[in-house]
């Protein structure tokens, strides 16, 4: 192997490691300001809480059921507080009861609606 080319191939490692680095090192400066600016623009328009949550896989099992209503746009689960915050679109908006056996298809159980007022 030439001099020239053995250098380029000792140097690709290299530079896929500082590169790699980089965009690791970026992923929660994004992840942190993706949260911060949805959290900057939208309040949740519904907030439930949801007896029964205890992991991840309880999430994503509610959270696919939730989704899959006609008029939710995004869902936040949080597992600690077991609330569940969902932003929803305005040109439909699921009801109550589509929102409550949603949650009971998923197997959980809801405690509390409340739903944001215009005024807030």
């Amino acid at each position: 192997m030439n001099e020239a080319r053995l250098r380029t191939v000792c140097r690709l490692p290299i530079v896929a490691l500082v590169v790699g680095m980089l965009a690791i090192g970026s992923l929660p400066v994004l992840a942190a300001n993706a949260q911060n600016a949805r959290n900057a623009t939208s309040e949740p328009d519904v907030t439930l809480e949801v007896d029964g949550l205890a992991c991840p896989f309880c999430a994503y099992g509610i959270e696919k059921k939730l989704m899959a209503l006609e008029g939710v746009d995004a869902i936040e689960v949080h597992i600690e507080e077991g609330t569940i915050e969902m932003m929803l679109a305005d040109e439909t908006l699921p009801t109550e009861e589509q929102i409550r056996d949603a949650v009971a298809d998923a197997g959980f159980t809801v405690r509390s609606i409340t739903w944001r007022t215009p005024a807030d």
